[in-house]
């Protein structure tokens, strides 16, 4: 664990892709790195305005990842558009909270360019730890639970 190393925050960049496998892989198994390296080059796209994307925390400018979130802007009935974000995955728990505080003030500044009303952040259960936890920025509150349903024997593709 590194503590309360400096970390630094970046949007996903074409270098990062394939350094930020074994993180995928480490939280998905499943996941064929050539099925990653496809995804990576989508999310690390440079568009104007972005409405999904990937970010990556290093420990300094210069250090490999140590986490990644995925969000995307979406609407919402109630809010109209909102930064959403999940896959939150962190290589070693013990920082999740440390990283987690490094995430949320670069998602609050995407998602004032994004037009966003609010933030939500999705919470799986981690396949890394066996002590579940809350790990979200203080202002954050418990909005609702999230159920996934598989149809039809749905897998994720490899």
């Amino acid at each position: 664990m590194h503590g309360r190393s400096p970390l630094t925050v970046r949007r996903l960049g074409a270098a990062d892709i394939l350094v930020l496998y074994p993180l995928i892989q480490h939280a998905f198994p499943e996941m064929e790195r050539r099925r990653w390296m496809d995804v990576g080059r989508r999310m690390s796209a440079r568009r104007k305005r972005p409405r999904q994307g990937i970010l990556v925390a290093h420990y300094g400018p210069r250090g490999l990842p140590c986490a990644m979130v995925t969000y995307r802007r979406d609407f919402d009935i109630r809010l109209g558009q909102v930064l959403t974000s999940d896959h939150y995955i962190v290589m070693t728990p013990g920082d999740a909270q440390h990283v987690m505080n490094a995430f949320h003030p670069v998602m609050a500044e995407l998602a004032r360019e994004l037009g966003c009303h609010a933030i939500r952040t999705m919470q799986p259960v981690t396949k890394m730890t066996t002590h579940p936890q809350k790990v979200c920025p203080d202002e954050h509150i418990v909005e609702r639970t999230l159920l996934l349903t598989e149809i039809n024997g749905f897998s994720p593709p490899s």
